[in-house]
């Protein structure tokens, strides 16, 4: 089903483009030909960054199921192009084939056509490529966040356009932003003890923010514009801690924040505003999928802040996912593994996840996303005392009452 829908986006947006078809050019991009031993996920990762920036400039990328890279871009734009397909070479030139051809057209890695001249053999290449059998584990996706967002409910509407997008940015830049600011507490839980704050989650409310700024338009139909969206939102957040207006940001708190951003220019001003006794109580919160696509850029990251005093929390983590990580070499100060209904039969079947919860020190673990009592009593059974979610601030009203 997700299949269908992502060919019907594509073969609409063509569609839309049938009075115009001889301004356009179409850009395929043949990874599924690539040796996953060449392509690994931090590849992967490089080769969609590539397209960032010819996407603000109106080029359509989409993601096929086999792999494979469809591009969408107006002839005025060829030169840009091409000097992605400079880049991308050099990001593949592991393969024998690539490392061979002047260009990637002569080794059939990629496909350059003439919307106008070439409409049926850009047609069936993506039947073929919805038609195909490829393992599909290989695409990567890639996990867009911003300095902390709280998830959101499926939305329809208008699809996210770079007009719309350049208008959003520049209305978060001058905004009241801490409207859509939301925060979370991270307790302490032991037995039937009433929760203990330790400290909260400072993220942006992006449901409320779409309902704001743009009521009928789908901020998620296109992860590339959305990704330039939450830039714009790590940028304001940050700037909104360092100014603390209303002095309830001045320490024991977490922001979800991007391996880049920590990195930037931003970051480094941001850093700036922060006394050294207060970045002691500040916890960076990454996602585990960002750390995954970059390891170098994350431990220099890791390294920076926490030399800094900052704490470094992951989070995104998932049982099955658990025996994969090795917390001494990710040197972490806290982690979040995410709770779920059928937890407590994962982990009894998983001996792993209780050899690695004592070595991991316990009280240095979150439970996060919790919806109910069963949640903390089996955090508890394993000498889990820290949580976060829905249940836990429930706990917490009815405790103020």
């Amino acid at each position: 089903m997700a299949n269908d829908k992502q060919k019907n986006a594509v073969t609409e947006y063509i569609k839309n483009l049938e009075n115009k078809l001889n301004i356009f050019r179409v850009l395929y991009l043949n990874l599924h030909l690539i040796s996953s031993k060449i392509l690994t996920d931090q590849t992967l990762k490089s080769v969609h960054d590539v397209f960032i920036p010819s996407v603000k400039n109106g080029t359509k990328v989409f993601d096929l199921p086999n792999g494979d890279i469809l591009a969408i871009f107006e002839k005025s734009s060829n030169d840009e192009i091409l000097s992605l397909l400079v880049k991308i070479k050099f990001l593949l030139q592991e393969d024998e084939r690539v490392a061979k051809a002047a260009y990637l057209q002569e080794c059939n890695i990629v496909n350059l056509w003439d919307m106008a001249k070439d409409y049926t053999a850009i047609s069936e290449k993506i039947s073929a490529a919805y038609n195909s059998n490829y393992d599909t584990d290989k695409s990567y996706q890639p996990e867009v966040k911003t300095a902390s967002f709280d998830n959101f409910p499926t939305h329809t509407g208008e699809k996210l356009t770079t007009t719309m997008l350049d208008k959003v940015q520049k209305i978060i830049e001058v905004s009241d932003f801490s409207s859509f600011l939301r925060r979370q507490s991270i307790c302490a839980v032991i037995g039937k003890s009433a929760p203990q704050r330790v400290f909260e989650e400072v993220y942006v409310s992006i449901s409320d923010m779409r309902d704001s700024l743009l009521p009928n338009v789908d901020v998620f139909s296109d992860k590339w514009l959305f990704l330039a969206l939450t830039e714009a939102l790590d940028r304001r957040v940050l700037e909104i801690i360092s100014r603390h207006d209303d002095g309830s940001l001045r320490g024991n708190f977490s922001v979800n924040i991007n391996v880049a951003t920590i990195l930037s220019d931003d970051f480094l001003h941001f850093d700036e505003t922060i006394d050294n006794s207060q970045r002691k109580s500040i916890m960076l919160e990454l996602q585990l999928a960002d750390i995954f696509s970059d390891m170098r850029s994350y431990n220099l990251a890791k390294t920076f802040a926490q030399s800094r005093g900052y704490k470094i929390c992951i989070d995104g983590i998932t049982v099955d996912k658990l025996e994969y990580l090795n917390r001494r070499n990710l040197d972490c100060d806290l982690m979040k593994i995410v709770w779920h209904p059928e937890f407590a039969r994962l982990i009894t079947a998983d001996k792993h996840f209780t050899d690695y919860d004592n070595k991991a020190e316990r009280s240095k673990i979150i439970l996060c996303r919790v919806d109910d009592a069963q949640a903390v009593e089996t955090g508890n059974s394993l000498g889990i005392n820290l949580y976060q979610g829905r249940y836990i601030q429930k706990m917490l009203n009815a405790d103020k009452r």
